[in-house]
């Protein structure tokens, strides 16, 4: 399980994307939002990103803890990400 913290935006997003380990992650991993906050398109654009690189490598994510806030956000760019709540 991936727990994220902190303000999830533009300036943040290489470092973000460069947490994960695709390659040696189990087949589901878990991304845990509680502690942090999507700001913008780049943060949600990023969190896009590990998605698919997970669904490329045929591994399952599942992001949980958004506030409603970030949620909206992910929704209303109509970028899927799988949830949890």
């Amino acid at each position: 399980m991936y727990a994220i913290s902190g303000q999830l935006f533009f300036g943040t997003m290489t470092h973000f994307v460069e947490q994960f380990d695709v390659p040696n992650d189990p087949g589901q991993i878990v991304i845990d939002f509680s502690r942090s906050h999507v700001w913008d398109m780049s943060a949600v654009t990023a969190i896009s990103k590990v998605v698919a690189k997970y669904r490329d490598a045929d591994k399952f994510v599942l992001i949980t803890g958004l506030n409603e806030e970030s949620k909206q956000l992910v929704d209303r760019l109509g970028i899927t990400v799988p949830a949890g709540h």
